[in-house]
């Protein structure tokens, strides 16, 4: 089973091809959110350095969102564009489980934050079980005091990650004090290669759906939208 993973919902403009398991190729960047033009040029590289054609896959895999509005339609156009020429389903992945997923086989619950500005956040709680990455609490939106408050509830040692992890840092420490674990910085970045890893294992359970029904899940209203509102 060949996929085409594209992660685009952060800074992070991120491709990679995996068959099964294995990941062929990855080219990802970290450097300003003009996916719109790096994108594309990324996958195309990757695919002619691989020697393969979209033909070739069995799956596009995209990174559903939440995150950034502009950085989700992209990912979605290009993948969306891709499923429909190669008469291909679409793995939709959740972007906070693919982040939580970046931390591998702890015995701590994993909870990814993803920073919304003043405060915003999208977040989620997971653990690994049996070898996947699983949902204890699905990707919500949330403020950073809200989901605090929560997490004064579990016992368990928790793990953090994503930029989130990193600006709110302090507070998150004065509130949890020692069960909370912050992640290396390696592990904050979104990546196509952690969203095939996720891509498969859905893939395998038949959760695909069809280019024509496959959206972005903002989560949040976009700023014009608030300001409209």
């Amino acid at each position: 089973m060949k996929i085409l993973s594209i992660e685009s919902a952060s800074v992070t403009a991120s491709c990679a091809v995996s068959q099964g398991e294995e990941i062929l190729g990855e080219y990802t960047l970290n450097h300003k959110k003009t996916h719109s033009e790096k994108l594309m040029p990324l996958i195309e590289d990757l695919m002619k350095d691989l020697q393969l054609k979209i033909s070739d896959m069995d799956y596009i895999a995209i990174s559903r969102g939440p995150g950034s509005y502009t950085g989700l339609r992209i990912g979605a156009a290009i993948g969306k564009s891709m499923a429909y020429a190669g008469g291909m389903e679409i793995i939709s992945v959740p972007t906070l489980q693919s982040l939580a997923a970046n931390i591998y086989h702890t015995d701590k619950l994993i909870v990814p934050v993803m920073d919304a500005r003043g405060g915003r956040i999208y977040t989620g709680i997971y653990k690994w079980e049996k070898g996947m990455c699983t949902e204890v609490k699905e990707q919500f939106p949330s403020h950073i005091d809200e989901l605090l408050e929560m997490l004064k509830d579990y016992q368990e040692p928790i793990i953090f990650n994503g930029d989130g992890s990193v600006n709110y840092r302090e507070k998150i420490q004065d509130k949890l004090k020692e069960k909370a674990v912050f992640a290396p910085e390696r592990f904050n970045y979104l990546s196509a290669a952690t969203l095939a890893s996720i891509a498969y294992t859905m893939a395998l359970r038949g959760e695909t759906v069809k280019a024509k029904d496959f959206k972005p899940e903002y989560l949040r209203m976009s700023q014009a939208e608030r300001t409209k509102k």
